[in-house]
């Protein structure tokens, strides 16, 4: 008997996300994208926790819960419920509990919030189970490999906080580094012919990227020279971007075995084929974030893809997102996205 978990958003990536969370815990989750669907789950089956969102079309979450706990057939009347929700929705607390919601969570879930509302809202019996079910759970395999340790200004903990996960880190690293020549000329090039406004916009990019990394030495020195090129400082850009270049272009070397052999056998990939549903929630989600520039819910779709296997046009897409994202480039973010949907509907994606 498991920890049973019912999840209810209209989003299919957000509804991916959350159960990819409650996933490391243990738990045993089902999914509704909606009303309708929450009150026919609840009605076969007993859950010890929910999660609805509060924003869907049709019925909102509070609809959703009073539906779900009104039903003739519903076994979940006393079902702890908590509401989801982003920062722009916020009601407060006190809205969602005069609701019958327990608590409330901010999208995108923090792990550590959403493992403390289980602590907290699951029967004594419940909570016992869940303990029992990490502790039994062995540890996750790293997917770091052994030889990054060998670069000691690359700050490892650091690069897998900012990436949500070491996946995530060794596909940002992976771009990274397939990104330095191409960056390298056109940083070199914009300071050669001494275009001021482009050179600055390109030493943002990896300042940006660099951090997201972990490396944290070169980003400063770009942060600098991203200033000295609003305030045109010329005596601290010609005196530092050569600098900032070879340290750079070094990283080519540091990072090359990203590109070769992986150090072991080629591990087969399990995860889940990324259906068009999903594939589409996703790449439109993005748009909508980059958009918006909300870092968090950009880095949760991102995570999300992850956690699927893609086909080469579709993980083309992806990687160029990504590459967008590590240099916090929203616009192109957004182009790259918009490319899913030209290439399901044509140029004039709009039916």
């Amino acid at each position: 008997m498991s920890v049973k978990v019912l999840v209810v958003d209209d989003s299919k990536v957000e509804r991916k996300y959350l159960t990819g969370l409650l996933g490391r815990l243990g738990t045993e989750t089902a999914e509704a994208s909606d009303c309708d669907e929450s009150v026919k789950l609840a009605c076969e089956d007993e859950y010890d926790i929910m999660f609805i969102d509060y924003f869907m079309p049709d019925a909102d979450g509070v609809h959703a819960l009073k539906e779900i706990r009104s039903g003739d057939r519903s076994v979940n009347r006393e079902t702890p419920a908590i509401a989801l929700g982003t920062a722009d929705q916020v009601l407060g607390d006190d809205f969602f509990m005069m609701q019958g919601f327990a608590n409330y969570l901010e999208k995108p879930v923090n792990y550590d919030l959403l493992h403390a509302a289980l602590l907290l809202y699951l029967s004594e019996e419940k909570r016992r189970e869940l303990m029992n079910i990490e502790e039994s759970m062995p540890p996750p395999k790293s997917l770091l490999p052994e030889w990054l340790s060998e670069i000691p200004e690359l700050n490892i903990t650091d690069g897998v906080k900012n990436c949500g996960s070491e996946e995530g880190y060794m596909s940002a690293l992976t771009i990274f580094h397939s990104s330095i020549g191409k960056m390298y000329d056109e940083i070199h090039g914009y300071y050669d012919n001494e275009d001021w406004e482009n050179y600055t916009i390109k030493v943002h990019a990896l300042k940006s990227s660099a951090r997201i990394i972990g490396l944290a030495e070169l980003s400063e020195l770009a942060r600098q020279l991203e200033a000295a090129g609003d305030a045109r400082d010329l005596d601290f850009i010609h005196g530092n971007t050569d600098d900032l270049l070879t340290r750079y272009k070094g990283y080519s070397e540091k990072l090359s075995r990203l590109s070769g052999d992986s150090g072991g056998e080629e591990k087969e990939d399990d995860r889940p084929l990324a259906d068009s549903d999903f594939l589409e929630d996703a790449f439109t989600s993005l748009e909508e974030f980059a958009g918006q520039m909300d870092y968090d819910l950009v880095e949760m779709v991102m995570t999300s893809l992850e956690e699927h296997r893609l086909l080469p046009e579709d993980k083309e897409i992806y990687d160029a997102v990504n590459e967008a994202f590590m240099a916090l480039d929203w616009n192109g973010i957004r182009t790259a996205a918009h490319r899913y949907a030209e290439r399901v509907y044509g140029a004039d994606d709009s039916g």
